[in-house]
């Protein structure tokens, strides 16, 4: 058990009283040096930077300064959401150079609420894939097997959650970003309802599709996480529990594509734990949800090429090989396909909505992905976003906690919220997780 396991779980006053900032953070570097050569899960590391922070923040307390309530907890930060003064290059060397002069907004919340940045995570190269196979950086290596993917595109801030390096790691969902990388590495991800965390400062796949969305290790802790990053909403309303007797839940079908087998064994077991628990489980077939990959490949190219633009046409050969392809076609398309895809989206919003106002549902379920981590190079990418990217469009908060293990590696359960449904969909996520009594540790992990 890591140094900080029990941190970001603990109330201030426990935090307070048990060790220091700079403690903490010391404790975080000597994780981050053990286990990081491993996975690569960070491309850049402000040593001096949270060090200093740290020393700050213990001297305030001293004096009896107000302290925030993620008051010296080590974070990690993707590699696409800006930092001021600090290269926040997308992954990607076409933006090495590239130091924002603010903030994201979400960040000046994370510091507001007196997190500390530790560094910047390995991602997918500017989020545009599954795998974070970077050429640029290197591959992030999944701590459950080095020669497997973590999942992407947040897949470095998915990994060092998972390897024990930091309890907290920010990353983006466009269309499973978050969620995927979550289920391969057997941690906790959050997309959401849209726009509830500002997307302001962050470098953009899809403007549209974007969301930003934390990694932790239990989803009991997402609660104090969001009173930090989402202030429009009342902090008292996240519970840590809630319960699930008489819930209704649309087990989800009509993806397309069917689960791995041992994923349905995991994803059955679960079902069989909510059904104990009194949660009404009633099956719903979506067909409109094949449509998913179709109307993501239809939106997202043409707004990415819109802001890449200029440097893509400025040095071309400092983008990825795959990257450059995906935005010479959005630079292509012809906009009647975009809007098809738009009412593709629209399509499969109404469907969503009808089957969970006439079935009365509270929420959804399904797997998160239909298989678990793969070998590099990865075969079939896409799948893993087949179940994840629908509601990117419908913009409805989607959580990816784990299920379980299928052959001795990590599986996903996601439940999805109505749209501003966010903090009782927590609370039922938190309630299935103690059911489930899960406690995954991979085989990399710093201890």
């Amino acid at each position: 058990m890591s140094e900080n396991d029990e941190k970001l779980g603990q109330s201030q006053p426990e935090r307070e009283g048990s060790v220091s900032a700079l403690e903490d953070v010391r404790a975080c570097l000597r994780r981050l040096d053990a286990v990081n050569p491993k996975i690569n899960a960070f491309l850049r590391v402000h040593r001096e930077q949270v060090v200093e922070e740290a020393k700050k923040l213990d001297a305030s307390r001293q004096q009896g300064g107000a302290m925030g309530e993620l008051a010296g907890l080590p974070v990690a930060i993707k590699d696409n959401i800006d930092e001021a003064g600090r290269v926040s290059s997308g992954g990607s060397a076409a933006y090495a150079e590239r130091r924002p002069e603010r903030d994201a907004k979400v960040v000046e919340l994370l510091r507001q609420a007196g997190a500390l940045v530790v560094g910047r995570s390995n991602m997918h190269e500017l989020a545009n894939g599954v795998t974070c196979d970077n050429s640029h950086y290197g591959p992030v290596r999944n701590p459950w097997g080095l020669e497997l993917t973590p999942g992407g595109s947040s897949g470095g801030s998915a990994a060092a959650v998972a390897a024990g390096i930091v309890d907290l790691a920010l990353g983006t969902d466009t269309g499973g970003s978050v969620r995927i990388p979550a289920s391969l590495c057997g941690v906790v991800g959050f997309k959401p309802t849209r726009a509830l965390i500002s997307t302001e400062g962050v470098m953009p796949l899809s403007t549209s599709l974007d969301h930003v969305g934390p990694l932790v290790r239990r989803v009991k802790d997402l609660g104090r996480v969001m009173r930090s990053l989402a202030p429009d909403l009342h902090g008292e309303s996240f519970q840590e529990s809630a319960g699930l007797g008489g819930l209704r839940l649309g087990v989800l079908d009509g993806f397309g594509l069917a689960p791995e087998a041992g994923i349905v064994d995991c994803f059955e077991r679960a079902l069989s734990v909510l059904d104990g628990a009194g949660v009404a489980l009633i099956g719903i077939r979506v067909p409109e949800l094949e449509l998913g990959l179709r109307t993501l490949a239809g939106i997202y190219p043409a707004e990415a090429f819109s802001f890449h633009e200029s440097r893509l046409k400025e040095a071309p050969e400092l983008f990825g090989e795959d990257l450059r392809r995906d935005l010479g076609r959005g630079e292509r398309q012809d906009p009647r396909q975009r809007e098809k895809a738009l009412s593709r989206q629209e399509q499969i919003e109404r469907a969503l909505r009808k089957v969970m106002e006439d079935q009365d549902l509270d929420a959804l379920i399904s797997p998160t992905t239909p298989a678990t981590a793969r070998p590099f190079p990865v075969a079939a990418p896409h799948e893993y976003l087949i179940y994840t990217c629908p509601f990117n469009f419908t913009g409805q908060p989607a959580l990816s906690l784990p299920m379980g293990l299928v052959d001795g590696l990590p599986a996903g359960l996601q439940l999805v919220g109505l749209s501003g449904d966010d903090a009782r969909l927590l609370a039922w996520g938190s309630a299935l997780e103690d059911l489930l009594g899960l406690e995954l540790k991979p085989p990399i992990r710093a201890v």
